[in-house]
């Protein structure tokens, strides 16, 4: 589906340009040309999955639709992850080629540029009998990385889905946030790449820096964002970051992350006319399997939905308070790991999500996970409420609460905070004392120049933990 449509365009809009990473440039034209090309010699060059190891380079994007091209299946796998986890991930998927314009030093696998792969041009055909397009690896339990396999058909599904999604139909120029890696750019590489639209990546190596994300978006005449929360509170801490300074910038969709009211009603100060999409979804099921708009009636709620369920491509059920997907877009299950999150009934794929929800009125709701709630002192708490409740004063930007515990036992409860003024911290505990009972007060409460953001932009509550 994507590489005829890519051919498609390369024909019926040559000029217009797919892909945009700090004012580099390619072409519909010369992008099919050069995926054709490679693509050939993946077919010649074995059967194996292929590491696509970079940064958002233009050869690391020609390299993923390379392999899609080959029915290769690509592992995306971005320079800031560590080696012995690299090492790992090559050992599970059982790859032996890795596609990198970057040195990367490890022993008995192939590794090799885009240009090198002209050895293979004069091999016979490869028969490649492959269903799986990508395998994005996520955190695991255990401590190792987890393979979640997507075939081209939970792939396709998606695309179909998404580019009919009415909040976002028509925008051409969309911003990637999001690695390569995370399951979050699968929505605007595809979305962008089926339409014939472009795509502008924004270069992670300058992922703190607010006034060349500012500019990207203002000079590339942005239309729709695809973001983590955490991304648009730090750039809402950039004052030009408003309607009036982006005229174009019409959409923000939301994914990945919690997407407090708190968050929304800023963007709406900044942003009146915004078309806000929180979405919902795992990497299991092909990002996200439902979204719905976010009204300003919406943020005089309690909490905010996440989805329209008589417009999903994914059918949703809520047992035991949990939220379950099942249908096309769900894998097969996880890379060489069983897990009872997934099974398969009357040959439909099931995953439960392991995330808390209901369903009110067609729309869904959740509200967190499992290992979201703890117990202090034989008390139930939920993490979220008491960031809900700290992010109600106007002079806190951003807060984070984790639970601090020692051989898996709570111990204590500790907030992190940004602010935007001078503030007095037992004045912030007094307020909080009549808006909380006693057990679910922090018991420490920092004060941080910036939340940690991991490399998936998202908030690093790891790190927090052990502040």
């Amino acid at each position: 589906m994507i590489i005829s449509k890519l051919k498609e365009y390369s024909i019926n809009k040559p000029d217009t340009i797919a892909y945009n990473i700090n004012n580099n440039t390619i072409t519909y034209k010369k992008l099919y040309t050069e995926v054709e090309k490679y693509g050939e010699y993946l077919k010649r060059e074995g059967d194996s999955p292929i590491i696509v190891y970079g940064h958002k380079s233009i050869n690391t994007f020609i390299s993923i639709l390379s392999c899609m091209y080959a029915k290769r299946t690509y592992i995306p796998i971005d320079i800031s992850i560590p080696k012995e986890r690299i090492i790992n991930i090559i050992e599970q998927s059982k790859s032996k080629l890795v596609l990198s314009e970057t040195k990367l030093d490890i022993d008995n696998i192939n590794i090799l540029s885009l240009n090198e792969l002209s050895k293979y041009k004069e091999n016979d055909i490869i028969n490649i009998a492959n269903n799986i397009c990508y395998i994005i690896f996520t955190s695991g339990s255990t401590g190792i990385p987890k393979g979640v396999p997507i075939t081209y058909d939970n792939l396709y599904s998606y695309i179909k889905w998404l580019c009919n999604i009415k909040y976002i139909k028509g925008y051409e120029n969309v911003l990637n946030q999001a690695n390569f890696n995370f399951d979050l750019s699968v929505c605007d590489i595809y979305y962008s790449l089926y339409n014939g639209y472009t795509l502008v990546a924004l270069d992670k190596t300058n992922y703190t820096d607010i006034e060349y994300i500012y500019n990207t978006i203002k000079s590339n005449d942005i239309n729709l964002m695809v973001s983590t929360p955490t991304f648009i509170r730090m750039l809402l801490l950039e004052p030009l970051f408003n309607e009036n300074e982006l005229t174009n910038l019409k959409s923000i969709l939301f994914c990945g992350e919690v997407l407090e009211i708190s968050l929304v009603k800023k963007l709406y100060s900044r942003f009146p006319n915004i078309n806000i999409i929180n979405a919902y979804g795992p990497t299991e099921a092909t990002c996200f399997v439902c979204c719905t708009q976010i009204s300003k009636e919406d943020i005089d709620s309690s909490i905010l939905p996440v989805g329209e369920i008589d417009n999903c491509n994914t059918n949703i059920e809520i047992i035991d308070n949990q939220i379950v997907l099942s249908g096309n877009q769900v894998f097969n299950g996880y890379l060489n790991i069983e897990s009872n999150n997934y099974y398969k009934n009357n040959n439909i794929n099931y995953f439960n999500t392991k995330d808390l929800g209901y369903i009110i009125n067609n729309k869904l709701y959740c509200t967190g996970r499992d290992d979201s709630q703890i117990k202090l002192n034989g008390y139930r708490i939920e993490l979220q409420e008491i960031e809900n409740v700290i992010e109600q004063f106007d002079y806190i930007n951003d807060c984070i609460v984790v639970a601090i515990k020692d051989n898996n036992k709570v111990k204590y409860i500790k907030g992190y905070i940004t602010i935007n003024k001078k503030i007095d911290i037992n004045q912030l505990y007094k307020e909080l004392e009549k808006k909380l009972p006693s057990y679910m007060l922090p018991k420490y409460i920092d004060i941080l120049e910036e939340i940690p953001i991991n490399n998936n932009g998202k908030i690093d509550r790891k790190v927090l933990s052990n502040l």
